[in-house]
This record gives structure tokens, C-alpha cells and sequence, in this order.
């Protein structure tokens, strides 16, 4: 019995033999008068026992069951480790049909040594940057490497998510931070919201140029400040102003999504059996439409600040890798070791000329395209050149000729074959003057020799 137990059975024994009054042992015991006239009708029944509640030793009508507790240490140390309690709740809820508190879940990993993993911190004391007001004021992005498969390989997921609403516009994997993961994540986000008003990613040589250069004349006539990267031009060309963040801080929405999606996105992919980056890809949409259902928030203002995408045909246009090119004679250009010719929409050939530039557009499907400077509106596409020579070329290659300083191939004595029809013509000929000047040909020679016969040389 408890310390306070034993005081009130003292006291009502005095009640009951007359020692102390009823009202008093009420203020002695902190009750009302009504409740120790109960006390006093149980301690005579049942003595001592009659004071414990009547519901000690019995099992709550809510408690959970022995099967409930086994599944969730069951999951919690195997397909679910590694998520947060209330990720777990959420899981077994969704995928076993056991509606559990995040708390409930902790306090039974608690009692068989499972610490949580995403405890709780202390706030930090520091003022935030306010969120923007409108949907697609402004965008960060950013990639993560991660062993997101568990595999022992890291993969970087870049992503792009909305500063007002913390929702997530746009997810890809790939093996590396690269220019074409941040185009994936920009094509789909501008084909799905539009385009947004500003950006903010980190000063990567990607986003930045790395040189430092001042700007040309024509950055200065078109408006910019530095000279643009391929995706910097990009952006450029989609009026979405670039910020650049000098530390990881200054984007801490995008920083913090990093930290959620590495121990939420793990779980749901394990339970998802990915095992490849073409499934991984694939997934993301289905879990992003997860993900914002529970942490978008509602923005300020009702108005987004997303505008239109362009049309499919300029927009490849737009995420292309861009290179200009000099046309060669023949009205050739040159790409990666390989001769193209400009070819228009009916399929025949354009001419270029000498020296003409001409801008070679690789769009993000892998084909190749053309835009002349004068023809800004009209895109051809590439032909490989079918050059006659270029066979002989390699085959010259092949069989070892070699080539002097300048790089021209060094021409050797060759002696003609017997039936070259440069020796067909000799001989006709000397048989013409042995049948005019009626002479064998022993005698033909003799007068060479001699010079008898004028306009005839010894060959």
C-alpha cells in the first residue's frame, strides 16, 4: 500500500472508535465529508483492502494487444527501422491497418532498447528568413549524395522546392551532381507548375562560372552581369532571375527537405522493393504526391507567381546544350569528329557560307539540331556529311601511309602496271613510227642513236 494509504486507514480506524471526528479526518485526509463517510462504510466492510481502487491489477479496456506490441517491434527493428515514429505510425497504418500513436510506438521500442533515432533537438536561437508569399516567388535547388538504396552506392538526388510552401516541385537521381540532373528537375518543373520567378541555388561552377571574368559586350548589351554557364543561359533565356547563396544556411528549406527525405524516402523505397535508378526515378512522383500531402503549407497569397511554360518545340530549344560552330567548305560543320550538313523540314540540304557561324543545339532527347544567326526562327536539323574521299581516307590510315610535318601525305615512286593506259598509248605510238619510217625496230634504234630521224628521241 502506498504512504498515503496507510495515513487514511490510521485515521478512519480513530473515526470509527470516536478518537477523532468525521470532519476532521476529512481535513486531516484534504476530502470533502461526503467522501469519508464512503471510506468509513468500506474500511468496516473490507478493512484495509477496501481502501485500494477498485480497478488495481486490471488490464485497461484500451490497451493494446500482445499481437499489436509484436509487429510493431517487429517493424520497428526491420522494415521500418530507420524512420521516425511518427513516419512508423503512418506506415502501419497505411500498409498493415494498425492505427498506433507515434508516442505509443516509441514507448514500446523504448522498453526493448530501440532509441529513437530523430529525437527531438532544442530550437536554436536564431531569427529565420521569412518564407515568400507566393507560390513560385521563388525556388530553391540543390542536390543530396546519399546511399539512398542502402546498397553501399551514393547517388545524388537533385531536387527544386517551393520557398513559400515547402512543397516539392521536382525530384531526380543520378550517379553524380550534374548539369543534366538540374535540367531533368527544371524540365519537369516548368511542364508541370511553369516558369517561376527567381531561383536560389549555391555558386556551383554548374549554375556559376568558375572564372571570374569581366563581362563581354554582348553580356552587357543582353543584361548580364557575368558570363552565363549553359544553364545559366538557360535560365537567362526563361527570364528567371538567378541568387546565388553564399552558405548552406541561406537555404535551409531545401537543406532541411535533405534531412527528412534521407530517413522517409529510404523507408518507402525498401518497402517499395526499388533496386535500380531507372526504378528510383519512377517512384518519385508517387512519393512526392505523399510527401506534400503532409508538409505543404499554405502560402500568404493566393496568387502564384508561375508563369506559363514556353511551347515543347522552343523549350528544347531552351534546355539544349548550345555550341557555335564555324561552317567549313563544302557547307559542312563540324561536331564532336563527325561532318554535318543543315537540313530542312523537307529534307534537302542547305548552303552555308565559308566561315558563316552557326549554332549547334544537343537537345536533353539526344538529337541535334541547327540555327543559323541571319535565321534565328528556322532550325534545321543534322545530316552527316557523305564525303567521297573519306573512306580512302581511312583506308590510306589503315594500311600505314605516313605524312610529312605539315601533315600532307608524301607521295612515293610507283611504277605503272603493264597494262596502265599510259603504256597502252607509248606503245601505240612507237608502233606508229616504225610503220611510218618503214624500219624494224632494231634498225629504229640505230637511227635514234645517230639522230637521223628528226622529232625521234631515245626514251
Amino acid at each position: 500500500m502506498s504512504e498515503r494509504e496507510a495515513a487514511m486507514g490510521i485515521i478512519l480506524d480513530r473515526v470509527i472508535k470516536g478518537e477523532m471526528t468525521a470532519e476532521t479526518g476529512a481535513v486531516r485526509l484534504e476530502m470533502s465529508k461526503r467522501q469519508m463517510f464512503r471510506l468509513k462504510k468500506r474500511f468496516r466492510e473490507s478493512g484495509m483492502a477496501g481502501l485500494a481502487h477498485g480497478n488495481r491489477k486490471r488490464k485497461p479496456s484500451n490497451i493494446l494487444s500482445d499481437e499489436t506490441r509484436s509487429l510493431v517491434i517487429e517493424k520497428g527493428t526491420g522494415e521500418y527501422r530507420g524512420a521516425s515514429l511518427s513516419h512508423m505510425a503512418e506506415l502501419l497504418e497505411r500498409n498493415d491497418d494498425v492505427r498506433i500513436s507515434a508516442k505509443s510506438i516509441g514507448r514500446i521500442l523504448k522498453e526493448v532498447g530501440v532509441k529513437n533515432p530523430h529525437g527531438r533537438r532544442p530550437p536554436k536561437k536564431h531569427r529565420r528568413r521569412k518564407r515568400r508569399e507566393r507560390f513560385g516567388e521563388l525556388v530553391q535547388m540543390d542536390a543530396s549524395p546519399f546511399d539512398w538504396l542502402e546498397h553501399g552506392e551514393t547517388w545524388s538526388l537533385h531536387g527544386a522546392v517551393d520557398d513559400a510552401t515547402s512543397a516539392v516541385l521536382s525530384l531526380r537521381f543520378e550517379k553524380n551532381e550534374c548539369s543534366s540532373g538540374y535540367l531533368h528537375v527544371l524540365q519537369d518543373m516548368l511542364r508541370t507548375y511553369g516558369v517561376p520567378a527567381s531561383l536560389y541555388s549555391d555558386r556551383h561552377s554548374i549554375f556559376f562560372s568558375p572564372k571570374g571574368e569581366k563581362p563581354s559586350e554582348e553580356d552587357i548589351v543582353e543584361g548580364r552581369k557575368a558570363p552565363l554557364t549553359q544553364y545559366g543561359q538557360a535560365l537567362h533565356l526563361l527570364g528567371i532571375e538567378h541568387i546565388p547563396a553564399r552558405t548552406p544556411q541561406a537555404k535551409g528549406r531545401i537543406e532541411r527537405l535533405w534531412g527528412t527525405l534521407q530517413h522517409r524516402l529510404v523507408v518507402e523505397m525498401r518497402n517499395a522493393r526499388v533496386g535500380t535508378m531507372e526504378e528510383a526515378n519512377a517512384f518519385l512522383p508517387e512519393y512526392m504526391k505523399l510527401h506534400n500531402a503532409l508538409f505543404k503549407e499554405k502560402p500568404e497569397s493566393d496568387t502564384s507567381d508561375f508563369l506559363p511554360s514556353p511551347a515543347p518545340e522552343k523549350l528544347r530549344l531552351i534546355l539544349g546544350r548550345k555550341e557555335e560552330r564555324k561552317a567549313l567548305p563544302g557547307s559542312e560543320v563540324s561536331w564532336k569528329g563527325e561532318k554535318y550538313l543543315l537540313v530542312d523540314e523537307a529534307g534537302r540540304t542547305t548552303t552555308l557560307r565559308r566561315g558563316e557561324t552557326i549554332t549547334v543545339v544537343a537537345t536533353m532527347e539526344g538529337e541535334l539540331l541547327a540555327i543559323r544567326d541571319d535565321e534565328k526562327e528556322v532550325v534545321y536539323g543534322l545530316m552527316v556529311s557523305p564525303v567521297r574521299d573519306r573512306k580512302e581516307k581511312e583506308k590510306r590510315k589503315d594500311n600505314g601511309d605516313k605524312s610529312n610535318d605539315c601533315g600532307k601525305t608524301k607521295r612515293t615512286a610507283s611504277t605503272p602496271s603493264p597494262s596502265h593506259p599510259w603504256r597502252e598509248t607509248w606503245d601505240k605510238s612507237a608502233q606508229h613510227r616504225y610503220i611510218e619510217n618503214d624500219l624494224d625496230p632494231m634498225e629504229m634504234f640505230e637511227n635514234c642513236i645517230v639522230g637521223s630521224i628528226p622529232g625521234v628521241r631515245v626514251s
